[in-house]
């Protein structure tokens, strides 16, 4: 049982870290090119997260640090 824990545990931790990847490069991309990558505005999705974590006050502040917290952790 401790060994399909372990499994589904690196299974997460590499698929956080490549959504992590994806959205740093989507970044990256459209602060070079504007019109962003494959159409999708990177930045703006990120901005819409961030505004509907409590309207983008104190909670949603509070909100986004656990949510790094919790990310940062598991590297």
């Amino acid at each position: 049982m401790d060994n399909v824990f372990k499994y589904f545990n690196g299974f997460f931790k590499g698929l956080t870290g490549l959504v992590l990847t994806v959205l740093g490069l989507g970044v990256a991309v459209q602060l070079v090119y504007p019109e962003g990558m494959f159409g999708m505005d990177a930045i703006g999705n990120v901005t819409n997260i961030i505004d509907s974590l409590g309207g983008g006050g104190f909670a949603g502040l509070v909100a986004l640090c656990v949510l790094f917290g919790l990310l940062s952790n598991n590297k």
